[in-house]
């Protein structure tokens, strides 16, 4: 590789770092060829993407960026999973790593407004059990879909209560 592909490769590593929200570092050692596409695949099916890192020029690029903090970690076999929604990937990375044990997650960073936060292997469990967007979007309309409802039928209960009372003292004067 020479000079210039390096320099492409640290520019447009430098533009993922730059606009990825989430970036997980993993040890892809021992993965084969087969493992690493299927890795590929459910990362792909979770809007992610993976790319497999040459470790100096990554610690070029990586450099005056939010994820500067992964730098340490770039050593011996790294590949970058990156995405822009951090949800559906950690499930996938999740999912991939209690089925594969070659697979070693190493460290990630979440990039929020307020900064990034480094992302340790309890955090990335409990980013992949949240659920998906769309989920949390259907439990909050439900969650309000229930207040209206149930305030709608607080303000019936009103005339109901009393026509059923005039329906009773009907039905006690027609007895008597």
């Amino acid at each position: 590789m020479d000079r210039t592909e390096k320099e492409q490769l640290a520019a447009s590593l430098h533009e993922i770092f730059n606009d990825a929200q989430m970036g997980l570092l993993v040890d892809y050692r021992g993965l084969n060829v087969a493992e690493m596409g299927e890795l590929r695949r459910q990362l792909h099916e979770s809007a992610a993407n993976m790319r497999v890192l040459k470790n100096r020029v990554a610690k070029r690029a990586i450099q005056d960026t939010p994820f500067a903090e992964l730098a340490e970690h770039l050593i011996d076999t790294r590949a970058l999973i990156y995405a822009e929604d951090p949800v559906p990937p950690a499930k996938a990375v999740s999912k991939f790593l209690s089925g594969n044990d070659k697979l070693q997650f190493v460290s990630g960073m979440l990039i929020t407004a307020s900064g990034g936060s480094a992302l340790d292997a309890g955090r990335l469990k409990a980013l992949g059990s949240l659920p998906s967007r769309e989920e949390l979007l259907t439990q909050l309309l439900f969650v309000m879909k229930g207040t209206q409802t149930q305030f709608v039928r607080t303000l019936n209960e009103i005339p109901a209560r009393f026509v059923r009372t005039l329906a009773a003292v009907a039905g006690e004067k027609g007895d008597a």
